[in-house]
């Protein structure tokens, strides 16, 4: 997919996502994933970012090898909408749930690789019912999703969707240098009253959602996620 077919021409690049963004409203999104930019690499290698060598040019796969270092699971998030990516590492998981987390503390819990939460973005998600990844896989069998927000006078919001995934079939999709066989899933979800759809896609490789593009909030649109290192 061409949205997560990035420009990672090597480390280097950390430092120019890091400065994206509008200089005078800093939007938090921005700041949160693009601080992964400059501090990210640094801190899997458990240095400071002063003491971290000078990034030289590498290949996606000579990435993904740096990557792997660390030894623990990474997650390549990217909004398309800001303009902003970065990696990120798990700070909690329970109960099937890994929340994955930015040196700024902004964090995207996910089930199972679905997303049920977000926190520091600005336009959070405060919590989601979703469906399982064998949900996602009944083609044509209708099901609910609901979210929760938080309004403009912190008062909660529901809003309650009806959805149903419909096969794109198989497609080889490429993260970060490595090639994965998955079956395409597209959902629809049409909001119960007062209008509004979602479409959110879904690239399973075998148990797992290796590449999805889910939709957020309505202050962040939608944002694509990665499995890059299991």
């Amino acid at each position: 997919m061409k949205h997560l077919k990035l420009a990672l021409a090597g480390l280097a690049a950390f430092s120019v996502l890091a400065g994206c963004g509008n200089d005078k409203t800093p939007n938090p999104m921005a700041a949160a994933v693009g601080a992964v930019a400059k501090t990210g690499m640094a801190k899997l290698k458990g240095q400071s970012a002063e003491a971290a060598p000078a990034a030289q040019p590498a290949s996606p796969k000579d990435l993904r090898a740096e990557l792997a270092k660390a030894g623990q699971p990474i997650l390549l998030v990217s909004s398309t909408a800001l303009g902003q990516t970065g990696f990120l590492t798990v700070s909690d998981a329970k109960g099937g749930v890994l929340t994955w987390a930015t040196p700024d503390g902004a964090t995207f819990s996910q089930r199972d690789g679905v997303l049920i939460q977000t926190r520091g973005l600005g336009f959070d998600l405060m919590s989601a019912q979703v469906p399982s990844v064998g949900q996602l896989r009944q083609v044509g069998t209708p099901y609910q999703r609901v979210y929760f927000f938080l309004g403009p006078d912190d008062q909660g919001t529901r809003r309650t969707y009806d959805c149903v995934t419909a096969s794109v079939g198989t497609e080889s999709i490429e993260v970060l240098g490595r090639t994965h066989a998955t079956t395409r899933l597209t959902e629809t979800c049409t909001r119960s009253s007062g209008g509004g759809k979602v479409t959110n896609e879904f690239w399973i490789d075998g148990a797992m959602i290796r590449q999805s593009r889910q939709w957020v909030s309505a202050g962040l649109g939608y944002i694509d996620f990665a499995r890059v290192i299991d």
